[in-house]
C-alpha cells in the first residue's frame, strides 16, 4: 500500500508514503508542516474513503472537504448495472420470451446505463435481437420489462442530470425523498452513502477542482511498478517516480505560508 497528495492547482506531487493508514498520514503532515501552515490549506480533494474525512479535519482544521464528482457518477452507476443484473437474472429461464429478456438485457447493459440525454431518438440503425429501431425506443422496451428495473432507472436518472447539470439543490431534494419500495437495496444503499457525504458533496459544486490529475499520475505510477516487476525498496521507487515525473526533491517543513489546494487519494502498488 502506498499513499500521495499533490497541488491540485499545479499537478505537482507533494510527496509519496510507504503506507495510507490514518496513524501514518497524521504522524507524516504534524512532523513536516506547522500548525500555521496546515490551517492554510484552503480545499482537499478526495473520494469516498469515510477514514479520510475524520484525518483531513485534524490535520487541516481550516480546509474544505471535496468529494470528486467522478466518484459520485461513479457509485450510482454501479448500482444501476447491479440492479439491472439482478433484474436480468430473473429472465434467465425456459421460457422463450424470458430468455430473449435476459439476452438483451445482458448484451444492451451500456445503454441502460447511458444518461437519458445522450440516447439518440432520431437516428435509427440495425441492433442484434432488435432489428432497425431507434435506441431511446429500445431502452424504454427494456425497462418496460419488470416496474422495479423502471423504477430504479428513473432515480438514477435524475441523480445523473443533477450531477450533470451542476444542481445541488436537485441532488439535495432527490435524497431527501423517500424511497419507492421498488428501489433496489444496491441503490438504497448508495442514496445512504451520498446522503452521509453530502456537506463535501455540495463542495464540489462550488470548487472547480476534482482529481483527474490524482488518477493520472496514479496510473503512471501503477505502470512503471509493472514495468520493472516491483521495486525490492520504497525508496527507490519514490525517487524513480519523482525521476519520471521530472520533479525535484522539495522541502515539505514549510509552505511560506501559501493557500494550498491539496488533492489526495489511496492506490496499491507491487513494492515487494
Amino acid at each position: 500500500m502506498a499513499f500521495e497528495y499533490i497541488n491540485t492547482e499545479t499537478g505537482d506531487i507533494l510527496d509519496i508514503l510507504e503506507a495510507r493508514t490514518s496513524r501514518v498520514i497524521k504522524n507524516h503532515f504534524i512532523a513536516n508542516y506547522s500548525l500555521n501552515d496546515r490551517r492554510h490549506a484552503k480545499t482537499i480533494t478526495i473520494d469516498m474513503n469515510a477514514s479520510y474525512v475524520h484525518v483531513i479535519q485534524e490535520i487541516f482544521p481550516r480546509a474544505e472537504i471535496i468529494i470528486d464528482r467522478f466518484h459520485l457518477v461513479q457509485l450510482i452507476n454501479r448500482s444501476m448495472n447491479k440492479t439491472r443484473v439482478k433484474i436480468m437474472n430473473r429472465f434467465k429461464t425456459s421460457n422463450r420470451e424470458d430468455m430473449k429478456k435476459y439476452r438483451r438485457l445482458k448484451r444492451y447493459w451500456k445503454l441502460i446505463l447511458k444518461s437519458e440525454r445522450k440516447r439518440s431518438s432520431t437516428n435509427d440503425k440495425y441492433y442484434s435481437l432488435f432489428g432497425q429501431r431507434l435506441e431511446k425506443s429500445i431502452v424504454e422496451e427494456m425497462l418496460n420489462y419488470d416496474p422495479e428495473l423502471k423504477a430504479n432507472d428513473e432515480l438514477y436518472q435524475r441523480l445523473l442530470k443533477a450531477i450533470d447539470m451542476n444542481l445541488f439543490k436537485g441532488l439535495e431534494s432527490v435524497l431527501k425523498e423517500r424511497s419507492s419500495s421498488l428501489i433496489s437495496s444496491h441503490m438504497r444503499t448508495s442514496l445512504k452513502t451520498l446522503r452521509k457525504h453530502l456537506p463535501y458533496i455540495k463542495n464540489s459544486f462550488t470548487y472547480p477542482y476534482n482529481n483527474g490529475r490524482m488518477e493520472g499520475i496514479s496510473n503512471k505510477i501503477k505502470v512503471l511498478s509493472k514495468v520493472a516487476y516491483g521495486y525490492r525498496n520504497f525508496y527507490n521507487y519514490k525517487k524513480r517516480i519523482m525521476i519520471h515525473f521530472k520533479f525535484k526533491a522539495i522541502e515539505t517543513k514549510s509552505l511560506n505560508n501559501k493557500q494550498l489546494n491539496i488533492c489526495w487519494l489511496k492506490f496499491l502498488t507491487n513494492v515487494t
